[in-house]
């Protein structure tokens, strides 16, 4: 398999790392200097790659997309800050009839911290002195805040909680009782620590979940890549997740 990388900050350098090291052929690589406005997606570009994987920036995945899109490659999109606008891409997707995966987090962890949480939350569901919360760490040079993960726990648990029916991400007095807390912390070079909590009157139970390393984001964008290159149609890593957990291959 080759994949070509579109944004070589820190996660595409270690994407390209861990692709070598398990005999995946990279390249081209494209920055925002040989990328600009998606003008280097081409077919003549992307002639010889398999899947395209992006770990670009907000303002540039949806033209990026869409330049994939045009010339029918299976992709992998990594970048966050743009969920909310996938309606605006999902016809070119589908009109290509390509594998694609998208999601906040591609760590196989985050990604059972999803389903922990789930069930966990169910279990609160009548006790309502128990008020859950979600803090996230990264480091200073992430851009969107709260994460894209954090988010998505926030609705993991407003899925689960009808008591609560929205989320607080920003700080304008005291929170209302139907909402939930995320905050979030930009500090260091910290690669990613998410924490959801439930917090009662004498007792506070939390589950965390820590990255040490990029290559935990690595490894689950290259299973990404694998599903994306076999499988025809819009997927969440959650999705692929499920695939694996199912007995499919990797």
């Amino acid at each position: 398999m080759r994949i070509a990388l579109i944004g070589y900050g820190q996660m595409g350098r270690e994407i390209e790392r861990a692709a070598l090291e398990a005999g995946i052929e990279v390249g081209p690589i494209f920055t925002s200097r040989t990328n600009p406005e998606g003008r280097g997606l081409t077919a003549e570009a992307l002639r010889e790659v398999d899947v395209c994987v992006d770990f670009s920036t907000p303002q540039a995945v949806l033209t990026n997309i869409r330049r994939v899109a045009e010339v029918r490659r299976p992709m992998v999109v990594g970048t966050t800050g743009w969920f909310d606008r996938l309606d605006e891409v999902r016809p070119a997707i589908e009109r290509a009839e390509i594998g694609f995966v998208y999601g906040p987090n591609f760590c196989v962890g985050i990604n059972l911290l999803f389903r922990l949480v789930a069930y966990g939350a169910s279990l609160f569901r009548q006790l309502p002195d128990f008020d859950p919360y979600v803090v996230e760490w990264h480091h200073r040079r992430k851009a969107d805040h709260p994460s894209g993960t954090a988010l998505r726990l926030g609705q993991i648990l407003l899925e689960q909680l009808e008591r609560k029916t929205h989320l607080v991400t920003r700080l304008e007095g005291r929170i209302p009782q139907a909402g939930i807390s995320i905050a979030a912390i930009r500090a260091g070079s910290h690669p990613g620590t998410h924490l959801v909590g439930f917090d009662a009157p004498f007792e506070t139970l939390e589950i965390t979940h820590v990255v040490r390393h990029r290559r935990a984001f690595a490894v689950g964008a290259l299973w990404a890549a694998r599903f994306a290159k076999a499988h025809t149609g819009i997927f969440s890593f959650e999705e692929v997740i499920d695939h694996f957990l199912q007995g499919g291959d990797v």
